[in-house]
Parts: structure tokens; C-alpha cells; sequence
């Protein structure tokens, strides 16, 4: 079949027919455009009808072929099914990748379809290049990935394992260097964060080594920043001494029993502690149930301390009012305290040795101290002469003269403050 006929009829107005026009085609010149399309050129195709007979093909071994899907050819028979449902389509032959592989397309303008059938291998051809190019680099990626959590992976392994390594070293008090800092991404910060608090831990366990829990904060960190507060030893200056002391606690406590004794010392102490660290007071030490303490002008005039040492005594005594009320409450006996203040020159710094130090005062003014206030009878504050120059003006007070202290040469001018001088 080397040609192709369309034939139609010519009619008149009324309808009859008044002549016929055949066109003949040959088949190549409908190809020729196919053909140009390259793997075309060397295989088959075919023209059929919509009933799909043939009307001319390629290929010599097609003649004596009359329709298409004769030979109930798989491949054939989803194309004559589909050319009656669509007008163009593909159609796939048997196998990964199929045998043959078939496309069809409806002339608009005539009452055929193109059929052009190839080998699927040639077909396919670029498709499977691209998935094995596609699987080849998807394996490469896969690799490239898997390297790369090893890497990353195995970095934060390394880097968490540090910090707990650490964090153990930590919670058996050995705080060792600090962590190295060796990215910015969350494990750097996390790294810079757990330094930031094992800083924070140290330096509160220095404070607490140091100055004991009851120096307020702000005192310890100004405390720090001297040479004196790291290490042994210290400088001589002028400070404020206050001792208190609960007059005939000793004989009362054998009254009472073990656990009211210990309930009525410490609710006691918990309340002189915090007015002691709301006047900037630091406790030296407790004896039984004395307590010492002292105010640190550090590098500024001792007077103004002086004064804090004489108001936090006031507030101290005040402050027995309602914890006799809470004692009267619970079925306890009223206690009394006794308050001595006095100023004088004092070594201040760390004292005791390399393993077990603290931070206090040594000197003859803490003796001095501890003389006056078993001067002090019950609610009394009494103050030594040199705490007086300070003082003077500035609260009431009744003098003491000519006081005779034990173990002390010189008679003392001492003094019994009263309150506040309005």
C-alpha cells in the first residue's frame, strides 16, 4: 500500500450527486514529517480506518494484513481499543522495559489514525538513563548523608558525652576546667551555659565556704572582689563587733526537752540571721547560742557601719517581743537576750588553714566585745565608748562609767542605748 485515496461526493442543491472527488496520496509523503522525528525511520508504520483497517503501512512483511489486531497481538488490541475511545494515545507491549511500545493520533481532517509502533528498549531509552542516573545519585546522596550523620552524629555523641562526663565531675564537687567552647550552634551554647552555671555553682560554694549562708549577696560578691577574701590571711582595719547572747538559756534548755530545745534555738537564730543580713551584718560563728558578728566598712569610713551594728542590735531586741508572743503560744518558756556593740582595729580575712578557712576577724576588740555584753542585762543593748563617738547624737543612751570588765586592766566608759534619738 504505497497510496491512500479520500473520495468524496459533489452534489447539487437538491442533492444529487453531480460528480466525485478522489484525492490520492502517496503514504511516505503523509510520513515524511514522522519520519524526520529519528527513531522512527527505521520502524513500523501503519494508516488505518476508524474500524481499523488497514489503509497502508512501512513495512513489506504487513502486506496481506487487513485490520489491525487480526493476529490477537496484545499490543494491537489495546490500540484498536483505545483508538475507539481517544484520539491520540500510547499504548505499552509486555515486559520491564516492554517488548514494543505503540502511539496512535486521529487526523483531524480525514477519517484515519496514524499508528507508529518502536521497540520499548529505544523508547524508553532516555528514561532509563535518567532512573539509573537517578538511582546512581541517589545512592551517592544516601552515602554523602549517611557520612555526614556519622559526622555530626558522632561530634554530638562526643560533645554530650563531655558535658555529662562534666556534670558528673560537678555533682562530686570537682569542678575542673571549663568545657571548650568549640562551635556556635546549640551545642556551643549549651556548652557556654553549663560553664556559665558550673561558674555560678563555684562561686556560690566559695561564698558558702567563705562567709558561711548568712552574708547577704551583695556583700559577698563586694567581699570577692578583695585580694583578702581568696586567700589566707588578711589586712588590719576598723570595723563594727556585735555579740548577742541569751541570758540563762543554758539552765532553762535542761528543762525543756531535746526536740523543744531545738525548735525554740532554731526559730530563734532564723530571725536574728535575717535582721543580722538586712543591716549588712556577716556572722562570724555561733557559740551555743551567742552569736558574733561583725560590719565591714572595707574601703570607707568606719562610721556609718558603727551605726548599722547599733540599729541592727535595736531591731534585734524588737524583734524578741514577737518571738516571746510565738513562744508564749507554743507552750515555751520567754527568752532574754543580751547585745554588746563595739568598734575597733581587727585583722579581717580569711582564717584557719589551706583545706578548711573562713572568712572573719581576729583581735583583741572581739574579746573586748564579748566582755560588754555580759555587762548588758536582759533587752539591753550596750555599746563600749569608742562605738559612742560614733554613735553619739544619734541614739539615746545612759552611761555606764567606770565599769570594771574581767580580764581587762583599764576601767570602761560603756553605754546602755535606749532607741533612736528622735
Amino acid at each position: 500500500m504505497e497510496t491512500v485515496s479520500l473520495i468524496s461526493d459533489l452534489k447539487d442543491e437538491s442533492g444529487g450527486t453531480i460528480g466525485r472527488l478522489e484525492v490520492s496520496l502517496r503514504f511516505s509523503y503523509l510520513m515524511q514529517d514522522i519520519t524526520r522525528l529519528g527513531w522512527w525511520q527505521s520502524d513500523l508504520a501503519c494508516l488505518v480506518d476508524k474500524s481499523g483497517r488497514y489503509l497502508a503501512h512501512t513495512e513489506a512483511w504487513m502486506k496481506g494484513r487487513n485490520y489491525l489486531g487480526e493476529t490477537h497481538d496484545a499490543l494491537e488490541m489495546k490500540i484498536l481499543k483505545a483508538i475507539g475511545e481517544k484520539a491520540f494515545g500510547t499504548a505499552l507491549g509486555s515486559g520491564h522495559p516492554p517488548d514494543m511500545v505503540g502511539g496512535f493520533y486521529r487526523i483531524s481532517q480525514a477519517p484515519w489514525i496514524v499508528i507508529l509502533f518502536a521497540p520499548g528498549e529505544e523508547i524508553l531509552a532516555p528514561i532509563v538513563r535518567f532512573r539509573n542516573y537517578f538511582a546512581l545519585a541517589g545512592i551517592v546522596c544516601i552515602a554523602v548523608i549517611v557520612l555526614l550523620i556519622r559526622f555530626v552524629g558522632g561530634r554530638m555523641v562526643a560533645s554530650i558525652r563531655g558535658i555529662s562526663h562534666a556534670a558528673e565531675q560537678v555533682a562530686a564537687s570537682n569542678y575542673g576546667k571549663p568545657l571548650p567552647i568549640k562551635s556556635s550552634d546549640e551545642l556551643g551554647q549549651l556548652a557556654e551555659s553549663f560553664n556559665t552555671m558550673v561558674e555560678g555553682l563555684k562561686e556560690r560554694d566559695f561564698i558558702s565556704n567563705t562567709f558561711g549562708r548568712y552574708v547577704d549577696e551583695e556583700i559577698a560578691k563586694a567581699l570577692l572582689n578583695r585580694p583578702e577574701a581568696a586567700r589566707l590571711g588578711g589586712e588590719k582595719r576598723e570595723v563594727a563587733i556585735l555579740i548577742s547572747d541569751l541570758q540563762d538559756f543554758t539552765p532553762m534548755s535542761e528543762t525543756l526537752s531535746p526536740e523543744e530545745t531545738i525548735k525554740i534555738i532554731n526559730r530563734y537564730f532564723s530571725r536574728m540571721i535575717e535582721i543580722v543580713r538586712d543591716h549588712g551584718g556577716i556572722i562570724v560563728d555561733f557559740f551555743g547560742d551567742a552569736l558574733l558578728v561583725f560590719f565591714d566598712p572595707l574601703d570607707g569610713p568606719v562610721e556609718p557601719v558603727v551605726l548599722k551594728a547599733v540599729e541592727c542590735a535595736l531591731a534585734m531586741q524588737n524583734e524578741m517581743d514577737s518571738f516571746n508572743t510565738w513562744n508564749r503560744q507554743e507552750g515555751l518558756p520567754e527568752l532574754q537576750m543580751r547585745i554588746g556593740v563595739n568598734s575597733g582595729e581587727v585583722v579581717v580575712g580569711n582564717i584557719g588553714s589551706e583545706s578548711l578557712a573562713k572568712y572573719g576577724i581576729v583581735g583583741s576588740p572581739v574579746n573586748l566585745t564579748h566582755r560588754i555584753q555580759t555587762v548588758a542585762k536582759a533587752a539591753e543593748v550596750v555599746i563600749s565608748e569608742s562605738a559612742h563617738r560614733y554613735a553619739e547624737g544619734k541614739f539615746a543612751a545612759e552611761r555606764l562609767t567606770d565599769v570594771k570588765l574581767k580580764g581587762v586592766k583599764e576601767r570602761e566608759n560603756l553605754y546602755v542605748v535606749k532607741s533612736h534619738r528622735n
